[in-house]
């Protein structure tokens, strides 16, 4: 560490601390993050979750893990320094974001992500503290929940800030897929139009009882394998009728909030990969364009005519007897 000099702290987490820092050689800006434990051997600091994945992760939406370094038994991360994180961005902005803001911010985050799962990783901790930010590039940080695809189940239980858990994660599954982050993708797409948490709970139990007040309530038809999880049995699931999204975030377009509640679909197996989610129309709103119907019973459409109040298109959609659809 001598050839690095601390500025400030700027960050205080579970395993570590980070601070900003320049090389003193090459006056370099970096962000160093220590970590709390202590180390005693080599072969420790290189078996560490993220110290595997960031080895193997090389994109531009990743944060760049320059250097990891030992001393007096202390373990220090050497990372490309970013100015803030998406919470951060966030918390300061006094007026929402526009579309098109949000639609630059989710298409860097998720190019990251596909990235990520291609390469057998997914992080299990996506969350905005998490989502680093300079000059409009966003980048995917702290890789220490990081699991690789193939690993073996069971996996912990505790992953991901609470606000952004995939159900299966609260009712305790033993074993899940990078699904679980296409779940916090939604959230986060979700809080960049209000500016404020979709689920925040205060607890893990008042956690599923917030997600059922906005998708209802879930059931055998809708989620067979989730009726089964260890915690379903334990989990009074009240009947509660799904919520309108469009009252919920009335300044999202009909596209957004299609894919907001693809990504939070209770059933993992129906979100959409970070593949997919990057061909949603809200991504080119070209591909979605009005069809006439063939049948009068379309005249009752699923998201769509929920939807039809919250804004000027959704309005025309209905009045002439249209659906949405994909070419």
């Amino acid at each position: 560490m001598e050839r690095y000099k601390v500025i400030r702290e700027i960050g205080d987490g579970t395993c570590g601390n980070v601070f900003r820092a320049y090389n003193i050689e090459t006056n370099e800006i970096v962000a160093v993050k220590k970590m709390k434990r202590k180390f005693y051997h080599w072969e420790e600091c290189i078996s560490l979750r993220e110290v595997k994945a960031l080895q193997k992760l090389n994109h531009p939406n990743i944060v760049q893990l320059k250097e990891v370094t030992m001393e007096n038994h202390e373990l220090f991360f050497i990372f490309e320094h970013m100015d803030c994180n998406l919470y951060d961005v966030i918390r300061e902005r006094s007026a929402p974001f526009s579309e098109e803001e949000i639609r630059k911010f989710m298409l860097q985050i998720l190019q990251g992500l596909v990235y990520m799962h291609n390469n057998g990783y997914f992080h299990r901790d996506l969350k905005p503290e998490n989502l680093l930010v300079t000059n409009g590039i966003v980048k995917i940080a702290d890789f220490g929940l990081a699991r690789e695809v193939c690993s073996s189940p069971p996996y912990t239980d505790y992953v991901s800030t609470r606000w952004y858990r995939a159900p299966e994660v609260l009712l305790q599954a033993s074993a899940y897929t990078p699904s679980i982050d296409m779940w916090a993708i939604g959230a986060i797409l979700a809080e960049l139009f209000t500016l404020s948490p979709l689920f925040p709970g205060e607890t893990e139990t008042d956690q599923l009882y917030k997600i059922c007040a906005v998708l209802g309530t879930p059931d055998h038809s809708l989620w067979p394998e989730g009726m089964n999880l260890p915690r379903s049995s334990s989990f009074q699931f009240f009947q509660i009728p799904p919520r309108n999204l469009w009252e919920l975030i009335p300044n999202a377009s009909l596209e957004a909030l299609d894919l907001i509640k693809q990504l939070c679909s209770w059933d993992p197996r129906r979100r959409p990969t970070a593949e997919q989610a990057l061909q949603h129309p809200f991504f080119n709103v070209r591909k979605w364009v009005p069809r006439p119907l063939q049948d009068a019973s379309y005249s009752k459409m699923n998201e769509p005519s929920e939807l039809s109040n919250h804004n000027s298109f959704a309005r025309k959609l209905v009045r002439k007897s249209i659906t949405l659809w994909f070419f």
